[in-house]
């Protein structure tokens, strides 16, 4: 094997986990590699236009208080300057960070080109992985196959595809429990009576009356508006039910495909109700949509620690923390409501949630770390999956420069790593 192929640590998965992975491992003066299955960075942002960030913010407080630091926190206060990213907004009991998908895409991808010792390829992803002293795999491209090694992988890929690669300690809930996914497009044309809070309850709760009726399908019983970062701009999302008469599979590519081609017609039919029976909405059109649904919750990987739900509800800490949970249990098991149950406080993330229990060089960051179903449903946000990506991939270079594994990690060389980084600038 060449010099050129060989890394220190490899991160598959280029969405929020992947990329503050990556950043975190070359930060920490890892040579990296991060990989990409789709042509852009950005995972659920760019693919499926998730727009908000949360899991930043306490819970627990009355103003938007930080739960993270470290690089989740910095991006978010960077995705601000750039007009990427809007103020903290207070939505029931929590707060959010509303987004720009678009362009946390174009920062993501700035930000990795521009961080020494980070190669990134998109278009891109593994086909095998063979774990051992020096984990080897093959990865697919636009240029072909070609071959590389590293000390540490990290799956961030959000269906666990690396770990079940290397036929690694993985589990998947029963599939009429898997979280139901989602379909976002922006509208813009908006008039302001359309954009007001209570005008949005409203025509949530117009869509779904329509539905049952019969005037809109009945996959588009959920809707849910909120303001882009634009004057006159919604994003409206449905969360749809399985393709009728069929076993719901996240996991399957033709499913997807097929589901994603359906909810552009439910989205459709959804603005041309709007336009003719919501005030304000009578210029509204689709001006932007994502490549596929977002996909709340397909495979995990199994690790040395399996975070609970109990353990999300009381806010338990833990010595070897190095990430908090902060976002409360939402669980879109039926397509019709989300069921939430609220935490005390923020929750340790321990490191052995992001260590695969039976391959200690195989890292695991976002949707992919190790939690039981219902505590899956607080972690697998986008603020929390910033902070685990990055706590990983500082934990993964550590391991690769002392030539062991990420069992041999301090969790509290893991914090320090992290603090130390706070007072460097971001590229």
């Amino acid at each position: 094997m060449s010099a050129a192929q060989r890394f220190d640590v490899a991160v598959v998965g280029g969405g929020p986990a992947g990329i503050a992975a990556a950043l975190g491992a070359a930060r920490a003066g890892a040579r990296t590699l991060l990989v990409e299955r789709e042509a852009e960075l950005g995972g659920n942002v760019t693919q499926a236009f998730v727009h908000t960030i949360c899991g930043l913010y306490r819970a627990d407080a009355e103003q938007a208080v930080p739960a993270q630091g470290g690089l989740a926190l910095r991006v978010a206060a960077a995705l601000v300057r750039r007009g990427a990213a809007g103020e903290p907004v207070r939505a029931g009991r929590v707060f959010y960070l509303p987004l720009e998908p678009r362009g946390f895409g174009a920062f993501a991808a700035e930000c990795c080109a521009r961080t020494p010792g980070l190669e990134v390829r998109t278009s891109a992803r593994p086909t095998s992985l063979r774990l051992d002293a020096l984990p080897r795999f093959v990865v697919a491209g636009p240029g072909g196959e070609t071959s590389a090694g590293a000390r540490v992988v990290v799956d961030a890929s959000g269906d666990a595809s690396a770990v079940a690669l290397a036929g690694a300690a993985a589990e998947t809930a029963p599939a009429d429990r898997l979280q139901r996914t989602s379909y976002i497009v922006r509208l813009d044309g908006v008039a302001e009576a359309g954009l007001a809070g209570f005008a949005r309850l409203q025509l949530t709760a117009g869509v779904a009356r329509a539905a049952s009726r019969g005037e809109l399908p009945a996959e588009c019983a959920s809707a849910v508006v909120r303001p882009g970062l634009q004057a006159g701009s919604l994003f409206l999302t449905l969360t749809l039910p399985p393709l009728a008469g069929r076993a719901f599979a996240p996991l399957d590519a033709d499913y997807v495909a097929e589901l994603s081609a359906a909810a552009r017609e439910h989205a459709a039919a959804v603005v041309e109700f709007l336009r003719g029976a919501r005030e304000g909405f009578g210029a509204a059109r689709i001006t932007d949509a994502p490549a596929r649904v977002g996909i709340r919750e397909t495979r995990r990987a199994r690790g040395r620690v399996v975070i609970e739900r109990d353990d999300v509800l009381a806010g338990r800490r833990r010595d070897d923390e190095v990430a908090v949970s902060a976002w409360p249990i939402e669980l879109w098991e039926d397509h019709r409501r989300a069921r939430f149950e609220h935490a005390a406080a923020p929750c340790s993330v321990p490191l052995g949630a992001l260590v695969s229990a039976s391959d200690p060089q195989l890292g695991l960051a976002g949707r992919c770390l190790s939690a039981s179903h219902e505590a899956h449903g607080a972690l697998r946000v986008i603020g929390t999956a910033l902070a685990t990506g990055e706590a990983i991939g500082v934990a993964a270079a550590l391991a690769a420069d002392a030539g062991g594994s990420l069992a041999d990690v301090a969790p509290a060389r893991v914090r320090a790593r992290i603090a130390d980084d706070a007072e460097k600038p971001l590229p």
